[in-house]
């Protein structure tokens, strides 16, 4: 299973400084089909607090030629993942959790085999210094759709040990953002798709957006493709198992995820919901790891909790990117300036995934836009 860490920074290159200028946005998004072979891409932006712009070419999906619009549907695959370390900073911020306790806290039946699991943190689960391994296989073939289904998941991976030694290092991992999934049930006392609804979708506004596949409305879905014999063809399977929710399952439209790309790009004196604290926002954009990528030093690639991190000709930018079975999708925001970049398309190959970074990174660091009239102030954190 591809998964998208730090593709684009193979694509790193003076060709994606803020000199670079992207005049023809739709030219860019065809750009993206014709190297890519995506039937459709939807491309949203913002370059600070006027209106947001939305550009979508191509078609959701091959089977029917129903052509992408803003209100078409994607798996947003990892990009899941800085909204389910928002819950678990907000859950921190109630005192409902300790970010540097031990997860069987609140879940008492997950353990691994493993004894040095006992120096994992929620902290370490956020930004990938767990030392849990990475999901092998996702049963995208066989989804489980039960309510009990995340619980019954985690209680089976007792067999499991850590690839390194807790607090080491970073190795990516979506069962840590899994497992998280299921520490947000417990420790909010709800099942973890109502959680993300009520406390973070409904307040942003993300009226079509949902974790739940069953929620989403199927007419607006996008079909996920993949490449068969040099040819784009309509994916047998589908991205979803419950299981994943956590590191995985966010399905949105464009507008929807420019309302969060938006909440993380704003200016200081934003108005607008408040879902986290400013301490609980600049905590999760302060580099905690560093990402070891010598050949690409001078970008500096840190975590922080959720959110990828890099430093681009003295702008600070954080982003996530996105692959499975049939979508690849990106998101980067300059936080405090109200720039921001979303991406997502319906195909699922390694030339995607560095495309949709090259194409996030491009735009957003061709932005250079006065900053926002709200901004009062040296900026700190929000």
């Amino acid at each position: 299973m591809l998964r998208m860490l730090l593709p684009g920074l193979l694509l790193l290159s003076a060709g994606c400084t803020a000199t670079t200028a992207l005049s023809h946005r739709r030219d860019a998004a065809a750009g993206y089909l014709r190297a890519t072979g995506a039937p459709g891409v939807v491309i949203g932006w913002s370059e600070g607090e006027g209106r947001p712009r939305i550009i979508a070419a191509g078609t959701a999906s091959l089977a029917t030629g129903v052509p992408v619009n803003r209100r078409t549907v994607f798996h947003m695959a990892s990009v899941t993942k800085p909204l389910v370390a928002t819950a678990i900073l907000q859950l921190a911020a109630q005192g409902r959790l300790d970010l540097d306790a031990s997860p069987a806290r609140y879940l008492p039946y997950f353990h691994l085999a493993d004894p040095r699991f006992a120096h994992v943190t929620i902290r370490q689960m956020l930004n990938h210094t767990s030392g849990l391994p990475d999901v092998e296989d996702y049963e995208w073939e066989h989804p489980q759709t039960a309510d009990d289904a995340l619980e019954r998941w985690v209680r089976g991976l007792s067999g499991l040990k850590l690839v390194r030694d807790p607090g080491t290092g970073v190795e990516y991992s979506n069962i840590a953002y899994d497992v998280l999934g299921d520490v947000i049930a417990k420790a909010s006392g709800m099942p973890f798709e109502r959680y993300m609804r009520r406390h973070l979708l409904a307040p942003l506004g993300m009226r079509h957006s949902s974790l739940l596949l069953a929620d989403v409305d199927r007419r607006r879905l996008s079909a996920p493709h993949m490449m068969a014999a040099g040819q784009a063809q309509v994916s047998a399977v589908f991205p979803y198992n419950r299981v994943h929710a956590g590191s995985s399952t966010l399905y949105a439209d464009v507008d929807d995820m420019l309302r969060w790309a938006r909440y993380w790009a704003a200016a200081p004196g934003r108005s607008g919901p408040r879902l986290l604290s400013d301490a609980g926002i600049a905590a999760m954009l302060r580099p905690s790891a560093a990402i070891d990528r010598p050949d690409r030093a001078q970008w500096r690639p840190v975590i922080g909790l959720g959110w990828l991190l890099l430093a681009v000709e003295g702008r600070t930018i954080a982003f996530h990117m996105g692959q499975d079975v049939g979508f690849t999708t990106g998101m980067m925001v300059e936080p405090g300036t109200g720039r921001a970049v979303v991406a997502m398309s319906n195909i699922a190959t390694e030339a995607a995934g560095e495309r949709m970074f090259d194409l996030c990174l491009t735009m957003l660091t061709a932005m250079r836009a006065p900053l926002p009239a709200t901004r009062s102030g040296p900026y700190s954190g929000r």
